[in-house]
Formats: C-alpha cells, sequence, structure tokens
C-alpha cells in the first residue's frame, strides 16, 4: 500500500532513476543475511529523478502531496514508536524458530512481552510458512539476562574458560609440557634410528634398496613429528594471546561491577547494550550471545558486535575490518 501512496506516476508523470541498488544498511534480523540477494533499492534523490513519459493523471499534485505528509504523521505516531513503556532488552531479543527479531507489547492491565515480529508481518516469512513461537514475559525474560550479565562481570574467570574452550584448548599447561617432551623424545629416538641405519649400510650388514627403504620411512615419521612440535609452539603463542585477551576482559570486569546491585534502567541498558550482542529465545531456553572488549582500552574502544553476517560488504571495505561511523549508528539497529 505504501508504494502506490508514494508511487507519483498517479499525478501524470513518469520517472525514472527513482531507486537504485546497493548494499543493505539495515538489517530485519541480527541471526538472518541482510539480504538475499546481498543488497536491496535505496531511493534517490527527488532531484535526480529523470522525467521520461506522461500519463493520464488519477490524482492532483495537491492530494499527493497532503497523503505524503500524513504518511510523516503516521510514521511518528505509530505504536512501534511508543515510549510510554520500557524493555530493557529492547532491539536485542531474536526469535530462535525464525531468526526474526522480537519487539516490546505491552498488555493491560500490566502485561509486558516480546513478540515475533513475524507475528505482526507476516510479510517477513515466506507463503505458507508461520511461526509457532509464543510471546515471551518481558520482565522474567530482563531478569533473567541481567542476571546472568552479573554473574558474567563479578566472575571474570567464566570469560578465560570460554576463551579456552573456543580455542579449543582444554588441556592444561602440564598435559602441554608432557607433549612437548614425548615429541623431542620421538624425534630424538628417529635421529637415532637414522644414524645405526647408516652405520649398518656402510658396515655392510644391508643392502641399498633395504636402506633407502628404511631411511625413508624414518625421516617421514620424523617430518611429522617436526610438524606437530612446531604446531604445538605455535598453539603456545596462542595461549598467551588469549590470556591476554582474558587479563583485558578481566580488568573491564572488575571496572564495571562496582554497584551492579542497585544500577538503575538507564545504566542497566548500557551495559547491556555494550556487552549482549543477541538474547536468542527457544520456546523455553534462552541463548545469549554476549560480546566482551578484550582491548587494552575496554569500554573506550569500539570494537564491532560479532553478529552473524553482520553487514559483511561493507566491513570489508576498510583494512581493519570496521567501518566505524556506520557501523555507530548502525549497531543497534535490526
Amino acid at each position: 500500500m505504501r508504494c502506490l501512496l508514494t508511487n507519483p506516476t498517479y499525478t501524470g508523470q513518469v520517472f525514472a532513476n527513482r531507486k537504485r541498488f546497493g548494499p543493505c544498511h539495515k538489517r530485519r534480523s541480527a541471526l538472518l543475511p541482510a539480504h538475499p540477494a546481498g543488497g536491496t533499492c535505496h531511493k534517490t534523490d527527488p532531484a535526480d529523478w529523470i522525467a521520461v513519459a506522461s500519463v493520464p493523471a488519477i490524482v492532483t499534485q495537491e492530494q499527493f502531496d497532503c497523503v505524503a505528509g500524513r504518511l510523516i504523521y503516521n510514521r511518528q505516531m505509530a505504536q512501534r514508536n511508543n515510549r510510554a513503556h520500557q524493555y530493557l532488552l529492547r532491539g536485542l531479543v531474536s526469535c530462535g524458530r525464525c531468526g526474526h527479531g522480537c519487539q516490546g507489547r505491552h498488555s493491560p492491565p500490566d502485561y509486558a512481552y516480546y513478540r515475533c515480529q513475524t507475528k505482526g508481518q507476516p510479510r517477513l516469512l515466506l507463503s505458507g510458512e508461520r511461526c509457532s513461537t509464543r510471546y515471551i514475559p518481558a520482565r522474567q525474560l530482563e531478569d533473567l539476562v541481567w542476571g546472568d550479565l552479573c554473574e558474567v562481570v563479578l566472575h571474570p574467570e567464566i570469560l578465560s574458560h570460554a576463551m579456552e574452550r573456543a580455542r579449543g584448548g582444554q588441556w592444561l599447561p602440564q598435559e602441554w609440557q608432557a607433549r612437548r617432551h614425548n615429541l623431542h623424545r620421538g624425534r630424538r629416538s628417529l635421529s637415532e634410528q637414522i644414524e645405526r641405519l647408516t652405520s649398518a649400510y656402510l658396515a655392510g650388514v644391508i643392502g641399498l634398496p633395504e636402506f633407502e627403504r628404511r631411511r625413508r620411512e624414518a625421516e617421514s615419521r620424523l617430518l611429522t613429528l617436526e610438524r606437530q612440535e612446531q604446531e604445538l609452539t605455535q598453539e603456545a603463542l596462542c595461549r598467551g594471546e588469549i590470556a591476554q585477551l582474558a587479563a583485558n576482559a578481566e580488568a573491564f570486569c572488575h571496572r564495571v561491577c562496582d554497584g551492579l546491585a542497585k544500577a538503575d534502567f538507564d545504566r542497566k541498558r548500557r551495559l547491556l547494550e555494550l556487552l549482549v550482542d543477541r538474547v536468542v529465545v527457544t520456546d523455553d531456553q534462552v541463548e545469549i550471545h554476549y560480546a566482551f572488549p578484550t582491548g587494552p582500552d575496554g569500554e573506550r574502544e569500539a570494537f564491532c558486535r560479532l553478529r552473524a553476517d553482520y553487514l559483511e560488504t561493507l566491513l570489508a571495505l576498510e583494512p581493519d575490518g570496521r567501518v566505524r561511523g556506520l557501523l555507530r549508528r548502525l549497531g543497534g539497529a535490526e
């Protein structure tokens, strides 16, 4: 309907160059690709429109302008712009069933919910599809997420364990030392074996074909052990980097942990916007995606939220992987 009400063709003039195809600047959901085709249409400035033909007018220009003004008024007064009720997780909740975002809804006398976006906009789903998710009680979900955030901030060792699991470093430093010792001992044993083969060949104990075959096997095993030892050394370097990132995250937690128990709505909201990437609700299961700053400057350093397929085309435009101005404007948009 909006396309009909904003189409100037009904005033009697056909224009070209009204839209251009380009990369997406907004998302319907943080869990879905920005657009199936990788882009979307953007309206151009009316000064760039090209008049190409005249057709019989259906409405006058005055009527068209009046409708445009009414559309602006409707947008300002729309229910989605209602600020009468506060939602702590506004813009952060996603439906685990269909992947779309959830919006806050209030019902009298005082019932607050998060509702899947497709409940009010079924066009977001393919024909014949229907999201079966239920309304999510807002206050219970907010208390759960805030309590979990406080638990992580007050016990930053949780972050260290999560980084270790993400890296796959489940083994302890003592096990790492034992593994390195075994690899070193295996390399030394194979080197001694090659020396003994060479001595046996020079002494005429074994022939040339047998010597070459056994030497190739030993050298192949030796190269394998050397490669494993190099990988283990690289793993140790990565563990050192992870330890530094964990230390930065822990220092950040110590700076913000004071006053969490007495935090008001505004402070809770700021911390949630900074540290929570998404809250994915699937029936009675809640999955919280955190994005803790791991740099030395902590909350003072801008960092990209770790969202699935988050503006990949735009992020690739800069060598350091950031689109600073745009990301700051769109970081909370769905």
